[in-house]
């Protein structure tokens, strides 16, 4: 069973999915009053998921990669706050790939450690 799915076509299994849920607050509505008492105007919340990927091989790779090429995109994953899976429209910061090895039976790079913040539109 595929722990995560990117768009409609792409199901993998990363190596770690680590869930965060952050408040979005207003930098004009939040802060401290003369007493020192925090207020907060808080505007939403907001998910990120650190997921990371074990090796692959280039063919696996360029899949994953294309899939998170699009500005903005859905994902499914399991959600610890919901219980249950749950899609999210999400869009990706940088992407850093490490080549690991050249695997002379397939023919192909073998990659490590692809790192990806999917965070919530």
């Amino acid at each position: 069973m595929e722990i995560l799915k990117i768009g409609k076509d792409l199901s993998v299994n990363p190596s770690s999915l680590e869930w965060q849920e952050s408040d979005l607050d207003s930098s004009e509505g939040s802060g401290r009053n003369v007493l020192g008492d925090m207020f907060r105007d808080r505007i939403t919340v907001k998910r990120k998921l650190s997921v990371t990927f074990p090796p692959m091989l280039t063919s696996e790779m360029s899949r994953i990669l294309k899939a998170i090429e699009p500005i903005f995109f859905d994902i499914t994953y399991p959600d610890p706050k919901e219980g249950k899976n749950v899609t999210m429209n999400v869009y990706v910061s940088d992407r850093t790939v490490p080549v690991y090895c050249f695997d002379k039976d397939a023919n192909e790079w073998l990659w490590q450690g692809l790192a990806i913040e999917f965070i919530e539109r």
